[in-house]
């Protein structure tokens, strides 16, 4: 970016609306690298703008302005518009639970998820999933890159969320479910004796997405019949998607 004031305002942005809470002009220099006289401006323009709260002397926290930004963005994109009540049709005539999520900047971003309001935090979409928990992020991933580098990736989130002693079992686990998607095109995965996902990848103006089917009592289902269908589901969100560019 060749503005490099506005790149950093972004960079203020982001980290502040990915933190788990309020956020200090220190956390933001180390996170940043950049120094605390431009934090400092950037802060209080974002502040008086409405985009920004300042919790107190020097902590932030994303504003009213921010939060109706991303609201303003799903209910605008043709994205949500799209995807949303064909995957909500498609798994209530099914009975399973459903999701579309993309990633951006190493995060997963949801459009859709079936459950979002069964979680504890009900207040809105649950985005953090970290990528070595997510199954559409591998199915993504693999379409994208090799698997070192898919591996790299996902070696950082475990550390980045302090899963230290998952690495090994979660690695050769996601190992295995990379060479899968890259052989078979989608992710099919058991968790236990109950839990069971499916995900196909969904490929839109040069970039991947997945959809997901997912649930329990997977003695009880007809996998057969829930990757056909999933698959089906991939290849018409592809063709509603571009039809409506």
């Amino acid at each position: 970016m060749k503005n490099k004031l506005l790149e950093k305002t972004f960079q203020v942005l982001e980290a502040i609306s990915a933190s788990d809470g309020p956020v200090t002009l220190k956390e933001l220099g180390q996170k940043l690298a950049i120094n605390t006289s431009t934090l400092s401006r950037i802060t209080a323009d974002l502040v008086e703008a409405g985009y920004v709260f300042k919790a107190d002397y020097r902590s932030f926290e994303p504003a009213l302005g921010m939060i109706r930004l991303g609201q303003n963005a799903a209910y605008s994109s043709h994205l949500p518009r799209v995807v949303n009540p064909m995957v909500k049709a498609h798994v209530e005539r099914l009975g399973v639970q459903g999701a579309f999520a993309g990633i951006e900047n190493r995060q997963l971003v949801y459009l859709y998820r079936s459950d979002a309001y069964a979680t504890e935090r009900d207040y809105g979409m649950p985005c953090r999933v970290p990528l070595y928990r997510s199954n559409i992020a591998i199915a993504i991933l693999a379409q994208r890159l090799d698997g070192g580098e898919i591996l790299s990736i996902f070696r950082e989130s475990i550390h980045r969320n302090r899963a230290e002693g998952q690495d090994k079992s979660d690695l050769d686990e996601i190992r295995t479910l990379v060479e899968h998607v890259q052989k078979n095109g989608y992710l099919f995965r058991r968790e236990g004796k109950e839990r069971w996902n499916i995900t196909f990848p969904v490929e839109y103006n040069g970039d991947f997405y997945g959809v997901s089917f997912y649930g329990d009592r997977a003695e009880e289902r007809n996998f057969d019949r829930l990757l056909f269908e999933c698959s089906l589901l991939a290849s018409r969100l592809h063709s509603a998607l571009v039809r409506a560019s």
